[in-house]
């Protein structure tokens, strides 16, 4: 069965002339086959793009967790390597590059909050689950369209 889940990271990023810009992306995952995962959701990224909406894949295996967040004319590429020295800072931490148009014009850390990590935990679905869930909210939005009018 293929899962689904939802994650956060926030951080900073310094472009090349200096400028330090807050970054953060929320997004939804579904499994595609083994580790791989596609998302989409939204990123924040100041100057680079600000409640811009974005796509991406993820690919999970032993030795490392790779994320390639695309939105507008930027890519946000990061690796996570686990580390059993360190697994807490290893699963947490996300060294980034950001590029735009295959240029790099930032780079930075962004960071998993383990306040985070209820609503993360409990965001793991299996996809039938998340199916039905978006087939329920697009009937809902449909009936309430009727009630109220509009298209």
């Amino acid at each position: 069965m293929k899962l689904s889940f939802q994650e956060t990271m926030r951080g900073e990023v310094m472009s090349l002339s200096g400028y330090v810009s807050p970054i953060a992306f929320h997004i939804r995952t579904r499994q595609t086959h083994g580790g791989h995962f596609e998302f989409d959701g939204v990123v924040h990224a100041g100057p680079f793009g600000d409640e811009a909406t974005c796509q991406g894949e993820l690919v999970i295996s032993l030795g490392a967790l790779v994320y390639e967040v695309r939105w507008n004319d930027f890519v946000l590429k990061g690796k996570k390597t686990p580390s059993v020295f360190s697994p807490l800072r290893s699963m947490t931490v996300l060294p980034v590059t950001l590029e735009r148009k295959g240029e790099a014009v930032a780079s930075g850390t962004m960071t998993f909050d383990l306040l985070d990590l209820p609503s993360f935990l409990a965001s793991w679905l299996p996809m039938p689950t998340v199916h039905t869930r978006r087939f329920e909210a697009r009937h809902a939005a449909v009936a309430r369209r009727q009630l109220v009018g509009g298209s």
